[in-house]
């Protein structure tokens, strides 16, 4: 199962995107020298974690009953916040020359 599970994620061009994402809108045009040895770290860290709270967690029927329950809002609150995540970086591009 792991290694199904991490091939598909460095498959699937899902999660470049998004940190590619994030990282526009969110690191200045020219981030500081510390930024590239402490990102990828900070990373790999932050899917690792995430990704076995959520194995972890839908271990669990009771778990996976209620996620089922608060998919649709959960998905329109992400959905939210990369949009938001767009217009930032769509009404800023004019300030940093993108």
């Amino acid at each position: 199962s792991f290694w199904v599970g991490l091939s598909t994620q460095l498959s699937n061009p899902k999660t470049s995107i998004f940190y590619g994402s994030i990282f526009a809108a969110l690191l200045p045009q020219h981030p500081p020298v510390w930024c590239y040895a402490v990102l990828p770290p900070a990373v790999f860290a932050i899917e690792a974690g995430w990704y076995t709270v959520v194995a972890v967690f839908f271990s669990s029927r009771h778990a996976r009953d209620l996620y089922g329950k608060a998919k649709t809002t959960i998905d329109r609150v992400a959905a939210g916040a990369i949009a938001a995540l767009g217009l930032r970086l769509i009404f800023t591009a004019h300030r940093t020359g993108i």
